[in-house]
């Protein structure tokens, strides 16, 4: 079993990527909204950063994201990246996004019970 992420800086794809997911029958996503590093560190009042630099980092970085998540076993890991790059495109362009996974070891709560 592996965890999928995908960060979705595509953000109006959003509704077409969980239709062709639902259509290819993967199921069990976890969907949070998510905003960059850059975005924080311009907001933050006692970071010594001059205010016309803070100010084009505030603006420039507002780029909202999603942030998927969802457990996969690894005979289906092949197939839901293939089902999301269809819909993505390529995840190598700027601005994109970003997709990887880390080995499961341990869960509990999921309707399959099979962590293996």
């Amino acid at each position: 079993m592996q965890l999928l992420i995908l960060i979705l800086k595509q953000v109006e794809l959003i509704e077409d990527l969980l239709k062709k997911m639902a259509e290819n029958n993967i199921r069990g996503c976890t969907i949070l909204d998510g905003h960059g590093m850059g975005e924080s560190l311009a907001n933050m009042e006692d970071l010594p950063m001059f205010g016309t630099l803070r100010a084009m980092m505030a603006t420039s970085n507002k780029q909202p994201s999603k942030v998927l998540m969802m457990a996969v076993k690894d005979d289906e890991i092949i197939k839901t990246c293939e089902v999301i790059k269809s819909v993505v495109g390529d995840l190598s362009k700027p601005n994109t996004g970003i997709m990887l996974s880390v080995p499961v070891y341990y869960c509990e709560g999921l309707v399959d019970t099979s962590c293996k």
